[in-house]
């Protein structure tokens, strides 16, 4: 029923709705028919045959070799960077020899190996000889040291101290014992020395930090017949970098205590009184402040400052200023760098200084500071090849106050000497070879030509016109260790209060002694039977040569010493 109801529904719907659109539309106007045009493929058809036939070529060669031209090019081997393996190191070196005229040797060190916080080591050494000089007085002399140091790594600072102590005797053996007679004590001179130090030093790698050190040192020594001297040293520096130049402020406060002790006139009369005369005490003090400024661009290298010295001398205190100015130019990347400057710089002359370069000088000595008023020096260093360097140069110094070494009759038999005073002028020419090969082989040489002018003495006491010396080491297999030292030194003038023969007597003068010149060397063979143990010869005084070192003091002649070493 309700299907056919929808069939009556949808009819009655369909007639509804043509009876709506049966309508008819009129048009007046022209009517125009257009057609578009149609597009018609022009190809024709046509057959395709897919059947491939292939034909049969023949090639013509031509039998002709081409003639090519290989030249190939160096390639540079790749860089292979290997650490090699740190090398052992031992804590301890023992080293005991015996030579001729009875002179032993013997030598401790130990020390610390690798650490990156801490770093010490302590030294013993003693060295004696009966001398075996003929014809002068006793000549025994000995040498005792003893060092310990440490160091302290902590925050890029670097902190060590260290002391020291020598115990050294000598005679004063320059005299004919047959000619007079001298107690042994009353020739005899020990010296005593203890040594401190205590030094802070920063390692910053920031260039924009300033660097800085400081330090302090202390020394004190002691003479027969109740010498004592004390020298103080407190200094420091600071330096700065920015860009190419770097600022630095050096300053240093240097006070010496001298005693002088007493000391016995030598009477050739045996009834005069020649007991001991009590001497003054001479006190002074140096302060030093340096600022410079130095500066690098390309080749180019300046240094430029100041040296100012103020000297604590009686009767007045002294204010010296010195220049100091430094130029080079690097040619042809460093294989010739000419270079000039100028200096200067005070000189403390000390009982303790002046005994390390001649240990024979009586206490009775005033003590004065020597100036280098002026250095003028040019010159050229580089390389001739790259294991041959080379370097010359010339040089103009003025000095005040220079320290010479006269023989002395008023407090000795002419066997101790007196430190006198003169203003000196010296130019010196000097020339440097250096030869390295492989590290085994090692050669240097060095020549030099002065002219030494005295103000008041009619020469420069004691300082040589030529001097030559060549040092030598030859390294095989790490087995043979050889090193040879050859030096010369030329036609030299000593100073004495005695007139000699020719010379006319005058009150208050010096006289001069000729020193003859003379050629020497010394040779040292060591024999490594492992890495722990060798033997060691070593012959000094090649020449056998009795030439004079000071007037009336000749050198000990021949000596040989052979041992062994051995580290732990």
């Amino acid at each position: 029923m309700r299907k056919a109801l929808f069939i009556i529904g949808a009819c009655i719907t369909t007639v509804f709705a043509d009876a709506q659109y049966d309508q008819e539309i009129i048009s007046i106007g022209d009517r125009t028919l257009t057609v578009d045009a149609a597009y018609k493929i022009s190809d024709l058809p046509k057959t395709i045959d897919t059947v491939y036939v292939s034909r049969d070529l023949d090639y013509l060669l031509i039998p002709r070799q081409i003639e090519v031209n290989y030249e190939p090019k160096e390639i540079k081997p790749a860089k292979l960077k290997v650490t090699e393996p740190l090398s052992k190191l031992y804590r301890g070196y023992a080293k005991a020899g015996v030579g001729v005229f009875t002179s032993p040797l013997f030598e401790v060190k130990y020390n610390s190996i690798r650490d990156r916080d801490w770093a010490y080591g302590v030294n013993l050494r003693h060295f004696s000889s009966q001398g075996g000089l003929k014809d002068v007085a006793d000549n025994a002399y000995g040498e005792n040291h003893f060092g310990a140091w440490v160091k302290r790594y902590v925050n890029k600072h670097t902190i060590e101290g260290g002391l020291g102590y020598d115990l050294d005797r000598i005679h004063y053996y320059g005299f004919d014992p047959g000619d007079m007679d001298i107690e042994r004590e009353d020739y005899r001179q020990t010296y005593k020395t203890f040594k401190g130090h205590i030094e802070v030093l920063s390692h910053y790698k920031d260039s924009a930090k300033i660097q800085h050190r400081g330090f302090f040192n202390l020394r004190s020594t002691k003479a027969d017949i109740d010498v004592v001297e004390n020298n103080f040293v407190l200094g420091g520096d600071v330096a700065k970098t920015i860009e190419d130049y770097r600022f630095a402020l050096g300053m240093e406060l240097d006070v010496n205590y001298f005693d002088q002790g007493s000391i016995r006139p030598f009477y050739i009369a045996e009834s005069q009184d020649s007991s001991a005369i009590d001497l003054a005490d001479f006190n002074n003090t140096i302060f030093r402040l340096e600022p410079s400024i130095h500066a690098r661009k390309n080749d180019l290298t300046a240094d430029i400052g100041l040296g100012i010295a103020v000297d604590g001398a009686e009767p007045k205190t002294i204010l010296h200023l010195y220049p100091q100015a430094y130029l080079s130019y690097s040619l042809f990347d460093d294989l010739f760098t000419p270079y000039a400057g100028l200096t200067g710089s005070l000189s403390r002359n000390s009982f303790y200084s002046l005994t390390q370069e001649n240990p024979f000088i009586h206490n009775a000595n005033v003590l004065m500071n020597t100036s280098k008023d002026l250095e003028i020096f040019g010159g050229i260093r580089g390389t001739i090849f790259d294991n041959l360097a080379f370097n010359a140069k010339i040089s103009v110094e003025t000095y005040d106050d220079f320290a010479f070494f006269v023989n002395d009759t008023l407090v000795s038999a002419e066997n101790k000497f007196a430190v006198l005073y003169d203003d000196l002028r010296v130019v010196r020419i000097a020339g440097e070879l250096t030869y390295v090969h492989d590290e085994r082989l090692t050669l240097g040489g060095r020549l030099e030509f002065a002219t030494n002018k005295a103000d008041d003495f009619d020469e420069a006491f004691n300082l040589p016109s030529v001097q030559f010396t060549f040092d030598g080491r030859y390294d095989l297999d790490d087995q043979f260790v050889v090193k040879l030292q050859v030096f010369a030194v030329g036609k030299r003038f000593g100073g004495t209060m005695i007139p000699q023969e020719g010379d006319e007597v005058e009150l208050g003068k010096f006289y001069t002694v000729p020193l003859r010149s003379y050629v020497d060397g010394s040779l040292g063979i060591e024999y490594r039977y492992t890495k722990r143990i060798s033997a060691f010869l070593d012959i000094n005084n090649l020449t056998g040569g009795r030439y004079p070192r000071w007037h009336n003091y000749p050198v000990q002649a021949g000596m040989v010493i052979g041992g062994l070493t051995y580290s732990f």
